[in-house]
């Protein structure tokens, strides 16, 4: 979206402006759209009208960019950020509702390293068709592959909460009888005092979401780095390839990470490890090392989600995890752009190597959260 509006536009600020747009409906949506999704017992119709809504939402964008006002294309980009909790949080609190208790682990994993996969094989898509047709038709790939998704979303499995075997066990407040009875603010205001209440729940939420905040200067960093390293810009890319790359190894050996290890343990080493390999980049003397550097902090960054996940497994009542997974994406989803849009106010006034040794300061302190979580924090059990 960002590459459209520039090379149509030339406006950084539009660009910037369609990215707070896209990020701001998350929070609202979040909770709202997880509480829906708990109680709904035909779930496929909301994850469909999604992925129909941000494939139209992106083709009329396409068509739109430099030919319509500012404020339609914000318009746009606003309704595009209301799929965001539902494609991302929604499609994990699928997991436990088709995977039994003993696979949840293996299952996790995978789910986790969807997202790095994702963020590889996406952007090259996007850069490889971009590069050989234009911008205009690697924005309408985008598109194109969202509309494929919608098939794939009719075609997949989603049984009701009470059919799944992994969450966990459901209370009186969360049988699908009181959910039906009960207001959809009662339904959001609990599953905000769940995220609270579990002291290690809240603990996962509030690190991963400070990990987030300082993981968003990335993409616009690493471009800066390259540079700083006698490389183009584009060479951001490879370093951010080789942190997504990384990221997917990383998850995948997470199920083994957290059968040996509590999710506390792992996500203290996931977020300090990060915070390290940061400093590192920083200090890189060379690209060859900066990419070498890169990957090994996606392979640090890799297990966090899934240690995740599995806390929420543990803590949050199958009536309510669509609502606890969402709502936590959104966080996420908002404290990366927010952690973007600072690196880019910032940008001129430090150098990249100043503020990626702030960033690496940062990530070590979004630890402190589990550090004060329960000591007994689970593992998982084979």
């Amino acid at each position: 979206m960002v590459l459209l509006i520039i090379a149509r536009t030339g406006d950084t600020r539009l660009a910037g402006l369609l990215v707070a747009a896209f990020t701001v409906p998350t929070l609202i949506a979040g909770p709202v759209l997880g509480a829906y999704l708990d109680r709904l017992r035909r779930r496929r119709l909301l994850f469909a009208a999604s992925q129909l809504l941000l494939a139209a939402d992106l083709a009329v964008m396409l068509a739109g960019a430099g030919h319509v006002s500012s404020w339609l294309l914000a318009a746009l980009a606003f309704l595009a950020g209301l799929t965001g909790p539902v494609l991302t949080g929604g499609y994990s609190s699928l997991v436990p509702l088709v995977i039994p208790p003993a696979a949840l682990g293996r299952a996790n994993a995978l789910d986790s390293a969807s997202y790095g996969l994702a963020g590889i094989a996406g952007p090259a898509v996007v850069a490889a068709v971009a590069g050989a047709f234009g911008i205009t038709a690697g924005f309408a790939a985008l598109a194109g592959v969202s509309a494929a998704g919608v098939p794939l979303v009719l075609a997949a499995p989603m049984p009701t909460p009470a059919a799944g075997a992994g969450a966990a066990a459901a209370d009186a407040r969360t049988d699908p009888e009181s959910l039906a009875r009960e207001s959809l603010r009662t339904a959001v205001a609990d599953g905000l005092r769940l995220l609270r209440r579990s002291r290690e729940l809240f603990a996962a939420t509030a690190a991963t979401t400070a990990g987030q905040f300082f993981q968003g200067p990335l993409p616009v960093l690493l471009p800066l780095l390259a540079v700083a390293l006698g490389r183009p810009v584009s060479g951001g890319g490879w370093l951010l390839a080789g942190f997504s790359a990384g990221g997917l190894l990383g998850a995948l050996a997470s199920d083994r990470l957290i059968v040996r290890w509590s999710t506390r343990g792992v996500l203290i080493g996931s977020l300090t490890g990060l915070a390290a390999l940061i400093a590192a980049l920083a200090v890189a003397p060379s690209f060859l090392t900066a990419l070498a550097v890169a990957a090994l902090a996606g392979v640090a960054d890799g297990p966090s989600l899934a240690a995740t996940l599995t806390v929420r497994q543990g803590s949050v009542p199958a009536g309510r995890y669509a609502q606890v997974t969402s709502t936590a994406a959104s966080f996420k989803i908002a404290a990366y752009s927010a952690g973007a849009a600072v690196a880019g106010l910032l940008n001129g006034l430090l150098t990249v190597r100043e503020l990626l040794l702030a960033l690496a300061a940062g990530q070590l302190l979004s630890a402190v959260p589990m550090l004060c979580a329960p000591r007994a924090a689970g593992r998982l059990r084979r």
